[in-house]
């Protein structure tokens, strides 16, 4: 059997198997105390840890894809950081509620996008004006968000860092779903374009010569990678290099088309996440690591690795 399709066959039960170790460990056997715990805790901290895995490594398969780069992240366009800048304002005006802190990130997260397309349009809208005016939005909010937590109390620093540190413990079915259904709408748009994105990497030129609207399908990506970030980045914080590493982790196992690369990437990004949780969870116990640290120490040594390899001749 080629080994792509028994990593497919292989890849539900890896994803599955390891979901089930970070819900159940050190609670069992279930005892009714350690019941409650597993469902009003546990499981919902999965949840999004699962969700928001999910939705970075498909925001980060098109957006390597539209820049034709394996080496995008999701972080580099300031979608994140955008969303990130927004809550910690909701945070310092004190402005409080169940939906008032995910809504602002997200709101946040477009209101970044929405900036860098202006500006990439003013300067001819190539796919490496786009990057570099990411890069831009990207550490002005990182700046803005400093100054902000210079200017506040400690209240707003511990408050602001951990969130934006990342975090899957302040899970909420109550946002949880709805975004989940949004998550499986963007996949399912994802996987009926699964030919374009295909004929997408031949080039500009190539994919207008099939009839692909080049401008159309470019806004689209865009709009959809985005979606994902604010997304999961509205209930989660900063987490970074899932997007980066989940998508490149799919190709290694040989998969080129992007109806196999989908679910690959669905379920590498649910792994790491989930994973990443649990570590933060037992490495320091009872401590506990904020996530984005976690990925960060493990992701950026995989991306350095990642940039050698595509710099060898």
């Amino acid at each position: 059997m080629p080994r792509h399709r028994l990593a497919l066959l292989l890849l539900p039960a890896l994803t599955l198997g390891v979901i089930a170790l970070s819900a159940l460990w050190d609670l069992w056997p279930l005892e009714p105390l350690t019941r409650d715990v597993l469902w009003q805790l546990r499981l919902p901290r999965v949840g999004l840890a699962a969700f928001a895995g999910a939705a970075l490594a498909l925001a980060g398969l098109l957006l390597q894809d539209f820049f034709r780069n394996p080496l995008v992240e999701p972080g580099l366009l300031g979608v994140s950081a955008g969303a990130g800048l927004a809550a910690v304002l909701v945070i310092a005006v004190g402005m409080s509620g169940l939906w008032a802190l995910p809504l602002a990130a997200f709101g946040g997260a477009l209101a970044a996008l929405a900036l860098v397309l202006a500006i990439g349009r003013r300067l001819g809208g190539g796919s490496a004006n786009l990057l570099l005016v990411g890069v831009a939005v990207n550490a002005l909010a990182a700046a803005l968000v400093h100054l902000l937590l210079s200017l506040g109390d400690q209240g707003l620093l511990r408050s602001a860092s951990f969130w934006l540190m990342g975090s899957f413990a302040q899970a909420e079915a109550t946002l949880l779903l709805p975004a989940t259904l949004l998550l499986a709408l963007a996949a399912l748009r994802i996987r009926q374009r699964g030919a374009a994105l295909d004929i997408w990497q031949l080039g500009d030129s190539e994919a207008a010569h099939l009839g692909l609207d080049i401008r159309r399908f470019r806004r689209e990506l865009l709009l959809l990678a985005s979606l994902l970030v604010a997304l999961a980045v509205a209930q989660s914080g900063g987490i970074g290099f899932i997007g980066l590493l989940a998508p490149h982790m799919a190709r290694q196992l040989g998969l080129v088309r992007h109806r196999q690369l989908l679910p690959a990437t669905i379920a590498f990004g649910v792994v790491l996440a989930v994973a990443a949780d649990w570590l933060a969870r037992v490495l320091i116990a009872p401590l506990e690591l904020p996530v984005g640290i976690l990925t960060a120490l493990l992701g950026a040594p995989a991306f350095l690795a990642l940039f050698m390899r595509s710099q060898r001749p």
